[in-house]
């Protein structure tokens, strides 16, 4: 997905007649923009206010979270564990997770 937008946003670049050093510092310019943001976050908001955060992984993107650390977190255990992925190992590993580093979170 993330290669065909690129693709995608070279190629109208270059339809447009943008020389090749101007699109390289283009895309330098967007990708250090976001270069300190952690990927696949994102945030339910309601009525303008953050209702609660989740993941974009698609195994755990139904679960909810107060804090964008939470999630972070989460996808980081994801990550180690997803080749051998199972839901309710999962919650009681991230659970154990925010004990053993005595996290204040609505998950313990």
């Amino acid at each position: 997905m993330n290669k065909e937008l690129h693709d995608k946003a070279w190629n109208l670049l270059e339809e447009r007649g943008i020389k090749l050093n101007e699109r390289m510092m283009i895309r330098s310019h967007f990708s250090s923009a976001y270069k300190d943001e952690y990927p696949f976050i994102s945030v339910k908001h309601e009525k303008g206010e953050v209702k609660y955060y989740f993941s974009d992984i698609e195994e755990i993107k139904n679960l909810m979270f107060e804090t964008e650390k939470e999630v972070i977190l989460a996808n980081a255990i994801y990550e180690n564990v997803k080749d051998k992925f199972n839901i309710n190992e999962f919650i009681q590993m991230l659970k154990y997770t925010f004990r053993v580093l005595n996290v204040s979170s609505s998950w313990i």
